[in-house]
Parts: structure tokens; sequence; C-alpha cells
């Protein structure tokens, strides 16, 4: 922490030293925030964006990319992609159950994306993204309770040929491909082609019967085809396809002392029981394969008074899951190819338009349909031959003298679980323009949200009692039940901007949020399954400020979220398996502050910080206790150098990110134990000579090799194992990028 702070505030000092005496001004950025384009400092919205040129000088590739420049963002991830988690100021949900919907809504090009796991793959293309704080319904088509991650891929050129093919290589074998051409076909239609291969070795060397774990093997492609007949009609038409096939996402895992006993018994090695050595031994895959498909169609038509705009998208995937439930080379528990999909439509029309110089508006409508299916009724989770012999070790609390009686080798769970939801909402926005200096904006937003379960579980088991009670009855309760509920809300929105002379601006502002409720896909009786809506009730101070001439942008904001019936994902009693749950009431409160600033004319320099007073439980049985995965600071500071030299420049790109100790483990924090809390450092670098066509450089991630645990779990009842999904170690690679 101290290191952190150090860092922070020797490159503010810095800045304020060196910026009287320069003549250079910092980049304008243009964001899309409030559905229209406009610079980052004319936003009463909390916003971190990234430009192109940051995303190529930090060699952003994915969503983690993001996060670990972003204080007030976080990501993680245990078994699979779609398990990810994203939070902003400290509010997120893990989709461990695909009941559960993301707090942070991820938007491509203005699509939703149901399934956070969706945008997880490599970001391609990308020209622009933003990170909103807070609730976002009142402005974008779904509902968003935290915050939204909006994502802006590059358009086709219409004015001349455009591409460029970047490749790169790295430890661990890795080598990745991205490549861009766009044209324009005639005076009327342009295309945009792009695609990315990226594949690369395990980072656990595996000493089990299965290959090195956590490797990638991910492809994807996309294109897009612009019409525009005239001047006031634009068509844009999309499509995206994305397949990742992997050894993903094991974890490096603490043994109990049954297991190590058994190993040695068996012949195989113990473990060393260091849980970031990056070292496994597994008798079967952690895997995971997707392919997804995406369609869509934007249409921007000027009426003259205003403009009309429809994006119409629908989407389709299908990914399978294996998992070893033990990480050892015991024969414990397994997933067995897990077979998951879904499909959405969704269909957004804007109307936005002013009344001369006093009112600006937008109205728009949003429906969306979205199905999710898990399993197909196969053996979907299995116990192994050596499951008895552990378990009877590991003193559960049973009624009977030996866990044979309700476990066998061979017992399985079958399952097959849908859920279906149809929305439907009306929201809008406008500007008052009181004054040239006062600005009052009001938004509201009506949702109709149906959803409907299909449920169904069973256990197989040949124990003695196991058609009384099978001990695999505890990882998903039987049921065969089909369920349904409806519910409305209204939220809104209320802000107030001041311009403070042409280069600062203060606004406040007050917004709700709701997440609706669904049907636990694992756990409970049928009349236990529903979980309620979330609320949430923010209140935010901010500050946007351009000082020096252009050479200091100070962006801030004081704010306070809370949050009742905050749903939850938690890990069932046997430690394998989740369910959903509403955990009472949460509020969040601190302090966001951005800072960029231009001291030289060859150096830009960045720093981001949160700090959070307050991030706990205020009622519910974990009230008083800390929110996970959250820290009371979060901070980055990044350096930019660039130096002409041979007809281009050199350049120097840091980033360097630090989150204070927090919780990695989702539990009550009275099951933790000190394995479960940990601080992160990051450090990024890209050192490289560009000109016009060529950018020649070499790049490293975790240069400082720090050891962290982005998510740990509570011991397996069974077992003893605990698992501990680890930050990728130190990489490093050389990449060869060619402009046209």
């Amino acid at each position: 922490m101290r290191q952190s702070l150090w860092i922070f505030s020797s490159l503010a000092i810095f800045s304020a030293q060196h910026l009287h005496a320069q003549n250079n001004v910092l980049e304008e950025v243009i964001v899309t925030a409030q559905k229209r384009s406009e610079s980052l400092q004319d936003v009463p919205v909390a916003v971190t964006a990234f430009t192109e040129d940051t995303i190529q000088n930090s060699r952003i590739s994915d969503i983690t990319d993001v996060a670990v420049m972003t204080p007030n963002l976080t990501s993680n991830a245990n078994t699979t992609p779609f398990t990810t988690r994203l939070q902003i100021r400290g509010i997120g949900t893990s989709q461990t159950d695909p009941a559960l919907e993301p707090s942070v809504g991820l938007f491509v090009d203005g699509i939703f994306m149901g399934r956070t796991g969706l945008g997880t793959a490599d970001l391609t293309d990308i020209e622009r993204i933003e990170v909103l704080q807070g609730p976002q319904g009142t402005l974008y088509g779904k509902n968003t309770n935290a915050g939204a991650i909006s994502i802006v891929t590059k358009r086709p050129n219409q004015l001349e040929n455009e591409g460029y093919i970047d490749a790169s290589i790295g430890n661990f074998a890795a080598r990745k491909i991205t490549a861009s051409l766009s044209a324009p076909i005639s005076d009327t239609v342009a295309y945009r082609v792009s695609a990315s291969i990226h594949q690369r070795d395990g980072l656990f060397d595996n000493a089990g019967s299965q290959p090195d774990q956590n490797d990638i093997d991910d492809w994807n492609i996309q294109g897009k085809l612009l019409v525009a007949p005239n001047d006031r009609l634009e068509l844009l038409f999309g499509f995206a396809h994305i397949e990742r096939d992997t050894q993903c996402c094991a974890p490096d895992s603490i043994q109990g002392d049954a297991v190590q006993a058994e190993l040695v018994r068996q012949g195989f090695a113990i473990d060393e029981n260091d849980p970031y050595d990056f070292n496994s031994a597994t008798d079967a895959p952690d895997a995971f394969s997707m392919e997804s498909d995406l369609l869509s169609l934007h249409i921007d038509y000027d009426l003259g008074w205003g403009s009309l705009s429809s994006i119409t998208a629908w989407n389709d995937y299908e990914y399978f899951v294996t998992q070893d439930g033990d990480a050892s080379q015991l024969d414990l528990l397994r997933q067995v190819r897990e077979p998951n999909s879904g499909d959405s439509f969704s269909q957004e029309i804007r109307l936005s338009g002013s009344v001369d110089t006093s009112l600006d508006y937008q109205l728009g409508l949003f429906f969306y349909d979205q199905t999710t299916n898990r399993g197909n009724r196969g053996d979907h989770i299995v116990l192994g031959a050596d499951f008895v012999s552990i378990a009877d070790q590991q003193n559960l609390p049973l009624p009977f003298p030996t866990i044979g009686l309700v476990a066998q080798p061979g017992d399985s769970v079958r399952y097959e679980v849908s859920w279906d939801t149809s929305t439907i909402a009306l929201f809008g926005q406008a500007t008052w323009h009181l004054n040239q200096e006062w600005h009052l904006t009001a938004g509201l937003r009506w949702t109709d949200e149906e959803r409907e379960a299909d449920l169904f579980s069973e256990t197989i088991s040949t124990a003695p009692l196991g058609d009384v009670f099978a001990f695999l009855s505890t990882v998903s309760t039987p049921i065969d039940a089909q369920l349904d509920r409806s519910s409305e809300n209204p939220d809104w929105l209320l802000k107030l901007a001041y311009d403070v002379g042409a280069n600062t601006l203060l606004y406040a502002s007050v917004a709700t949020g709701t997440k609706s409720g669904n049907f636990n896909g694992v756990s409970g009786e049928a009349e236990f399954r529903e979980f309620d809506d979330e609320e949430t009730l923010s209140y935010e101070l901010g500050i946007k400020s351009t000082i020096f001439d252009g050479r200091l942008r100070l962006n801030a904001a004081v704010f306070q979220t809370e949050i009742e019936q905050l749903q939850a994902g938690q890990q069932l009693p046997t430690g394998f398996g989740t369910f959903v749950s509403n955990e009472g009431e949460v509020e969040v409160a601190g302090v966001d502050v951005q800072i960029d600033a231009a001291p030289l004319a060859n150096l830009t320099l960045g720093a981001g910080l949160m700090y959070l007073d307050t991030y706990e439980f205020t009622e519910g049985e974990r009230a008083g206790t800390e929110l996970p995965f959250t820290a009371e600071l979060s901070a980055n500071v990044s350096a930019t150098f660039f130096l002409p030299y041979a007809g281009g420049g050199v350049y120097l790109r840091t980033d360097y990110a630090y989150m204070s100790d927090h919780f990695t483990n989702g539990a009550d924090a009275s099951r933790l134990s000190p394995s479960d809390t940990d601080d992160r450092s990051v450090l990024n670098g890209q050192l490289g000579w560009r000109n016009d066509n060529w950018n020649l450089s070499v790049w490293g991630r975790n240069l400082t090799d720090e050891e962290y645990a982005v998510q740990s779990v509570l011991p397996q009842a069974f077992s003893g194992q605990q698992s501990f999904f680890l930050m990728p170690p130190r990489t490093y690679g050389l990449a060869l990028r060619y402009d046209l």
C-alpha cells in the first residue's frame, strides 16, 4: 500500500512541477456514454475511457486487462470464462449459476451481452472502451444496476483503404495474429473484416495424465457492411463468430491429509501444497470449448428534426465444461462434459433530438428475449472409486457410521435446466439547459420482465440408503418443476450539472437501478428456488476539470451506493457447486479520482484511485462484514514516453496497478482463513519503435511475477482440498505490427 501511494504521489508532484513550463496539451477523448458523441469532460457521468492508442500501447487484449487498469473495476473467473465476475465500485455478480444476470452490463456496439462470458474472449479491432460507474437504465436498453462496460469496435472506412496486421510471440509458446481490412466498395457501400488467432501452452505443469492446464486456443472473425444510400440513412450489417477450445480455468490447490496419504499408497507423488507454484497433477481434464455467433443490424435515419436509431441483434452460443472436481490424481469426483447453450434476440429503437437549444431528449423502446440451457440429463457429476475411502476420514456430520451408506462409486447427478426471459422496457432521458451554466437532467425507465424456469435434477445412487438420501443430492437438489415469475420495476435518474467557466464541470446525481430475480438452478426445494429482485440507490457528486491550458485533466467523484436484496452466489456446504440467494443490504461509499497530465511534449502520465470508506453488508446474516473481492484502496499509474528517432520514434508504456488487502473468497467472512485475504500489485510494460507503418516492440505483463489468487474457495468437506485460481505469472514477448 505504501509503495502504491508513493508512486501515485510522486507522479502527481512531478506533473505539477512541469506543467507551467511546457506548451503541450492532452488529446481530447470523445465518448458516447450518453448515446451521443461528446467530450469526456462534458459528460456528467463517471467514465473511464480507453482510446485506440491506449489499447495498442498497453496491449489490452481482454476484459481482464481493462480491469487491471481501472481502479473501480474488478474481474475474476473460476471454473470457466462464463463464471466471470465483473464488479464496479464493489458491486457485481459471478454467473456461477446461469440464473444470475450480471450487475455490470457488457455492451458491444450497443448490443447487450446476456452472459458476461460472451465478452471475455480476445478483443479485436477495438476503437474505444468505456467503463461507466453507477446504474445505467435510462439511456441503455438493458437495465444495469452497478454500471456498464461499453466496447465500441471500428466501423468500415468509407473514404480509403485501411488495415493492419499485428503478430506477437511470447513465453509459454504464445503466438497471436490479429488482422483487419476495410475499404469502400462504392460511393455508398464499405466493408470491414477483422480476425484473431491466439494460442498459448498451459501455464500449469501437469504431472498427472492430463495436458498442461490453462492454455489458450481461440480464434474469432468479425465482418461489417455499411450501406449509406443517401445522406440521411445508414445501414450497418454485422456478424461475429468466436471459437474457444482450451484446457481452461484449472486452479492450483492444497490437498487434505487423507488425500496425501492415499496418493502415496497408490504410488503417486504427494502434492507440494504450494497454492502458487503453477504445478498440478490431475487424472481428469479441466476443459472448456465454446462456439458463439452474433448477427446484428444497426439502422440510423436522420429525420431532420431528430434522429431515429434501431439495433437488432441475434446471438447463439454453446459451450461444454469438464472439470476434475478434486484436482488430484485420485478418482474422487468429476464433472463430465456438461453442455450449456443459449440464444437471445434483442430489438432497441431510439429517438433523439433537440427542442431549440434548451432541451435535448432521447426516448427508447427495448425488447429482449433470452433462453439459457444447462445440462442434457446425462451423468454430469460423477463420484469416483476413491470417494468413499477419503470422505470417511473427514469426520462429516453424518447420523450413521460410514458415508458408504449414502454414496458409492459411479453415483451421479443428471440434470437439465432452462430459463426463458422476456423483457420489454420503455426508457427516456431529457436535459434542460436552464441557462448557459445550469443543466438539469431527468430520466425514467419502466421494465416488465417475465421469467420461466424448467428445472430437472435427479440423483442416481447404488448406496444402501441411496433411495432415501444420497450424498450427491447435497450437490444438486432433486427437482422436476416448472416455475414462473413476473416483475414490473420503475427506475429513475435526476442530475444537476453546472459549468464553472469553460473548463470545469460540477454535477450531482441520484439514480436507481433494478436487477430482477429468477430461480436457482441447483439448490433448494421448488418453493425455495426463487430469489428476489436486487435494487440499487446511488448518489454521486462529481467534478471534471481541465486546467493548465489543457495539460492536466482532473476528474473526481464522491459516491454512495445502497443495494437491497443483493443477489449472490455461495458455495454449497460440500464445497462443490453453488447456490444463489439474497444476501441482505449492502452499502458502498467512497471517492474515485482520475488524473491525466502532459508535463512534457513527449510524456503523458495517468493515475487513478478509488478509496472506499464503506464497503460492507449492513443488514442480513452477514451484517458488519466486508464485501468480497473489494479493497479499501485500488490505484493505478501509467506513463507513456515518446522520443523521435530514425524516421519514427521510440516509445515506452508502463502500467502499474494495486489493490490493498481484500477477501478473495465470496463466502461469509466467519468461514475464511488468512489464505483467503490478499493484496495485488501488477506491473506491465511495452518498449518499442514505430513510424506511420511499422511498430516493433517487446512487451511484458506481471513483470514482477506477483503471486496472487484472483479467487479462492472453501475447502471441500469430503476431501479437504482447497482451490486457488491464480493470476497468470510473468509473461513477455515480441510484437510486430504493420499498418497500411
